[in-house]
């Protein structure tokens, strides 16, 4: 695998230095506020044999054969001074194990100081690629397959972001926010309740596509991440080869429409979204095109520039477990939810259930120009549309699947209409059933929590409606 030629640079000083005399050739000086550090680096990820695939539990067989390649895409951010580094890593993946990415980022602290809170996995969700979570519950070939894969990805994602870090010049950030209307919610509701899967129009969605783009100080493109709210999932549970799904089509596409750019894809808040139409990869390929058409209207401008410092801030909530519940009453739940079911073969193996859940987040923001949020695991649209309520919608990014994914975060509307997401989430796992113990609701502490790491005095968080801001004339 070719390495990506790049320059290593050691800090902000020098890099503001560069930028003067790479601004000298015609273009005008970039100052130290508009420059940063930035390097980007990409690599092929695609598995060598068949493997068992994520997603979709009535799929028991290995893959048969390859019909889109997988990519794994990393930005590295800032100098090596002050608080260095930070690297934003998409993988094209449905779940990267959380002791796989931890393997990597000690893999990487062994070369560069990087502080966890400033190295972020997101993963793509994708159903159609390698299932690394379910390697527990394989023996013999099968388990044999993933085993070989699970090391040559923590190779590889180990080689970009080094790549990455080599890669850094000075560079000149932007952001710009856009739609794609592909993803529809898909809870189907019959009085109010959850009744299956379909697409449901005008039920809650987050159609919103912020784009960040990367360039040199003499205006070539070196990134361009975007980031959309939906499931990776236009390939249904009949379909067995690997796929990168529409993320995949959407890199594809931005990087032939622009030659020499790596393009990066995350995912919001959208656990209840999904793709449509779906079900064939030519409808892949129109999702991914409509995404990289929205990407070139929006890098024809205009921008709203981003500057640093990048300061990252992380916290981890402790949501506390209620008490088991009988053990008839824990067959039952079982029948339904996964949590319960996991619950039921713990205390079937005589061991104790943990007392309470961890649920990490972090946050980066740019100045007081952006403010990225990275939530863990599958995350419903709800916690999307609060935050872009009460911050300011034009300069937040919120990635969900983020680091870890193994478990539904829902909003208090899910719990009351039950279904799916809701039976497969934390909220029911924590509280067995009864989401009403949690007091305030999860999702009162997630989104508090979120506020609490953004900087004070940033005006990312709005005024509660109907009172006016510090910086109003009252006119």
């Amino acid at each position: 695998m070719s390495r990506v030629k790049g320059v290593r640079l050691p800090g902000d000083k020098l890099a503001f230095v560069l930028a003067l005399l790479v601004a000298g050739g015609g273009s005008p000086p970039a100052s130290a506020a508009e420059s940063m550090m930035a390097g980007v680096a990409k690599v092929d990820i695609t598995p060598q044999s068949p493997v068992r695939m994520y997603g979709y539990a009535a799929r028991n067989t290995e893959s048969e054969g390859i019909a889109g390649r997988l990519q794994a895409s990393a930005l590295a951010l800032g100098g090596d001074d002050g608080a260095g580094p930070a690297v934003l890593l998409a993988v094209d993946c449905g779940a990267v194990p959380s002791e796989l990415a931890a393997e990597v980022l000690r893999r990487i602290q062994d070369k560069v100081a990087i502080k966890p809170e400033r190295f972020m996995l997101c993963n793509s969700h994708n159903h159609s690629g390698p299932n690394l979570k379910g390697m527990k519950g394989l023996a013999g070939e099968e388990l044999d397959h993933l085993t070989r894969y699970a090391t040559e990805l923590t190779e590889r994602l180990e080689q970009v972001v080094l790549q990455a870090l080599a890669a850094r010049v000075p560079a000149q950030l932007a952001i710009a926010q856009g739609t794609v209307g592909f993803a529809a919610n898909r809870r189907v509701l019959k009085d109010g309740k959850w009744a299956g899967f379909g697409a449901v129009p005008d039920a809650p969605v987050d159609h919103g596509l912020p784009l960040l783009r990367v360039t040199d100080l003499e205006g070539k493109l070196l990134a361009v991440a975007v980031n959309y709210a939906c499931h990776n999932t236009t390939l249904r549970g009949n379909f067995e080869q690997i796929h990168g799904d529409w993320a995949g089509c959407a890199q594809e596409h931005i990087e032939a429409d622009h030659p020499g750019a790596v393009a990066l894809i995350t995912i919001g808040c959208g656990a209840d979204a999904d793709p449509c139409p779906h079900s064939t990869v030519e409808l892949c390929d129109q999702h991914g095109r409509a995404m990289a058409d929205e990407a070139k209207r929006l890098l024809a401008g205009p921008f709203r520039a981003v500057s640093g410092p990048l300061v990252a801030r992380a916290t981890k909530l402790e949501i506390p477990y209620a008490l088991p519940p009988p053990m008839e009453e824990l067959r039952e739940m079982a029948k339904r939810s996964y949590p319960a079911q996991r619950l039921l073969n713990l205390l079937a193996d005589g061991q104790q259930p943990p007392t309470s859940a961890t649920y990490p987040l972090t946050t980066w923001t740019f100045g007081s120009d952006l403010a990225m949020v990275f939530l863990s695991h599958e995350v419903v649209v709800d916690y999307a549309l609060r935050l872009k309520r009460e911050l300011d919608a034009d300069r937040l990014w919120i990635n969900a699947y983020s680091n870890d994914v193994s478990t539904y975060i829902v909003s208090q509307r899910l719990l009351d209409e039950g279904g799916y997401e809701a039976n497969n989430s934390l909220s029911t796992l924590v509280t067995y059933g009864h989401p009403e113990r949690l007091q305030p609701p999860m999702e009162d502490r997630i989104v508090e929590a979120v506020k609490s790491l953004l900087p004070e005095n940033s005006s990312f968080v709005l005024p509660p409606s109907g009172e006016a801001s510090e910086d109003s004339d009252g006119g």
